[in-house]
C-alpha cells in the first residue's frame, strides 16, 4: 500500500471516529431530516436549543443543512416535557447546572423543585462526606495500632528506639482523635440538617400528588 493511500485511509478512519465519538446526532437522523422530532427530543432531555449547532456540524459531513425553524418548534414542545417540578428536584439534588431553559409559564414549579432538591442534595452530600472521613480515620487508626504491635514485637529495636517510635505513633493517634471528633461533630450537624430537608422534599411531593 502506498504512503499516500495509507494516509488517506488513516484520515477516513480518524474522521469516522471523530464523527461517532463527538456527534450529537447520527448519520441516519441527519438524512431523515425530521428536525421537529430532533428538537423535541433535545428539549425533552434538557438540552439548550444551541445544540442544533452541534447537529449542524455533524450533518455537514453528509452535505445536509438542518431546518432551524422546525427544530425550534419541536424544541419548544420538548422543553415543556423536561421543565417539570420532578426534573427540577432531580437536577437540584444532583447539583446539576441550570441555564434558564424553562419558559416563564412553567419555570416557577420547576425552580421550586430545584430549590427543594438542592437543599436535600447538599445535606446528603454533607452526611456522606463526614461518614467517608470517619471511615478513613477509623482505617488509619487501625493501621497505627497494627504498627504499634509490630514495633512492640520487633526484637531488633533497642528500648529507646522502641519508645521513640511508639511515642511518635501516639502523637499521630492524638491528632487523629481530634480529627475524628471534628468529623463526628460535623456528621451530627449534617444529620440535623438532613432531617428537615427530607421533610421538605416529602411535603413537596405530597403537594405535587394533590395537584
Amino acid at each position: 500500500m502506498g504512503a499516500a493511500r495509507a494516509a488517506g485511509l488513516v484520515g477516513v478512519v480518524a474522521l469516522a471516529f471523530s464523527i461517532s465519538g463527538c456527534a450529537t446526532i447520527t448519520r441516519e437522523e441527519c438524512r431523515a431530516e425530521d428536525w421537529a422530532s430532533i428538537g423535541q427530543r433535545d428539549g425533552a432531555e434538557g438540552h439548550a436549543p444551541s445544540r442544533l449547532e452541534s447537529h449542524a456540524r455533524t450533518c455537514a459531513n453528509f452535505s445536509i443543512v438542518p431546518d432551524p425553524v422546525a427544530y425550534r418548534a419541536g424544541w419548544d414542545e420538548g422543553v415543556l416535557i423536561w421543565c417539570t417540578p420532578e426534573n427540577g428536584f432531580r437536577g437540584g439534588r444532583a447539583n446539576e447546572g441550570y441555564h434558564g431553559l424553562c419558559p416563564a409559564a412553567v419555570a416557577g414549579p420547576f425552580l421550586e423543585g430545584r430549590s427543594v432538591g438542592q437543599r436535600l442534595g447538599l445535606a446528603e452530600r454533607r452526611v456522606a462526606s463526614a461518614e467517608g472521613r470517619i471511615r478513613d480515620f477509623e482505617q488509619s487508626r487501625e493501621q497505627f495500632r497494627q504498627q504499634m504491635e509490630r514495633i512492640r514485637s520487633d526484637r531488633d529495636l533497642t528500648a529507646d528506639a522502641r519508645r521513640d517510635k511508639l511515642d511518635e505513633i501516639r502523637d499521630r493517634l492524638d491528632d487523629l482523635r481530634w480529627d475524628m471528633d471534628r468529623a463526628q461533630s460535623e456528621l451530627r450537624q449534617a444529620r440535623v440538617e438532613l432531617e428537615p430537608a427530607q421533610a421538605a422534599a416529602s411535603a413537596f411531593f405530597d403537594r405535587l400528588g394533590r395537584r
